[in-house]
């Protein structure tokens, strides 16, 4: 992991180098154009706001239809700036207004309402590199939540995990997944209350998938809308890991299951044993180093 000023100014001192020994050859004035054209876009927010919403989308500098541009923008007032962009990360292309659009009313809609203000309790304390990946982050936040809690190890109980939301596990396992046909699902609320937009049916994908809403609480605090989705932003890893480490957590899985020969059988059984689907064991013997990574998703995902 490198900071992003750090990383610019090696950039910036990349391309003056570069500059200068170029100056004087057929492409250097034309790289000098491109330069300044950077710079003054990177001095504008505005502009620099809207070169970073069109590479969310999928974009080159203006290539990204201004209809949708201005579309997203207006939501802004709905969603956050932060939002809008998980959402062109999550949805990329002329239809991510569209569907933004359709999880705000999903979430609105939902029937499954949370309280998520426990969020709010954990310290932070986490002792971590300075420059920490999302997983490492996701990893000490939810041993930090299971020990306020009071459950250090083992099965998080229907129960137990339901008082996380302070909700009944029957209401949240039979709500309607009102995000069921949408590339992702949304939450919207204020300080105390939030609506949930689910995707998932089953209970062991209901419980992983709302872990990841009371993670994102943890990534965004005081953050009314948030989303879950499969892209790969630093929210999103972290929202994934949040919940691999709070309904499966490494120190009592390695307890129940031989790390160094986990059979298919074998996770299969642990899964059952935390409830949980048996990808969710695999994954936390990847990212510990005990399987390995089957694709460059993977591999981006602990990164």
């Amino acid at each position: 992991m490198v900071a992003a000023d750090e990383y610019e100014r090696e950039l910036d001192g990349f391309f003056e180098a570069v500059l200068e020994h170029c100056a004087k050859i057929v492409d250097g004035e034309a790289l000098n154009t491109l330069l300044k054209q950077i710079t003054i876009e990177r001095k504008e927010p505005e502009l620099a706001a809207w070169r970073r919403l069109e590479a969310c989308l999928g974009f080159d500098p203006d290539a990204a239809p201004d209809e949708v541009i201005n579309a997203l923008i207006k939501l802004e007032d709905v969603v956050g700036e932060e939002g809008v962009e998980e959402a062109a990360h999550a949805q990329p292309g002329v239809s991510a207004a569209k569907s933004l659009n359709l999880a705000i009313e999903a979430s609105r809609e939902s029937n499954i309402e949370v309280d998520l203000s426990l969020a709010e309790s954990l310290k932070r304390d986490w002792k971590l590199p300075s420059h920490a990946s999302p997983w490492e982050m996701a990893e000490a936040a939810a041993r930090e939540l299971r020990s306020i809690i009071g459950v250090s190890r083992g099965l998080l109980t229907h129960d137990v995990f339901a008082d996380i939301f302070k909700a009944r596990w029957d209401d949240l396992k039979s709500a309607t997944a009102t995000a069921r046909t949408l590339p992702y699902g949304a939450r919207i609320g204020d300080e105390k209350k939030s609506r949930l937009a689910l995707q998932t049916l089953k209970p062991y994908d209901r419980r992983f998938e709302l872990a990841r809403q009371f993670g994102d609480a943890v990534w965004q605090k005081d953050i009314d809308f948030g989303i879950v989705s499969g892209s790969k932003s630093d929210r999103q890893k972290f929202q994934r890991a949040f919940a691999h480490n709070l309904l499966c957590p490494f120190e009592y899985l390695q307890r129940v299951i031989d790390v160094n020969d986990p059979t298919s059988e074998a996770m299969e059984k642990t899964a059952r044993t935390f409830g949980v689907h048996p990808s969710v064991v695999r994954n936390q013997l990847v990212y510990k180093g005990y399987l390995p990574f089957e694709n460059t998703n993977e591999e981006a995902e602990a990164a």
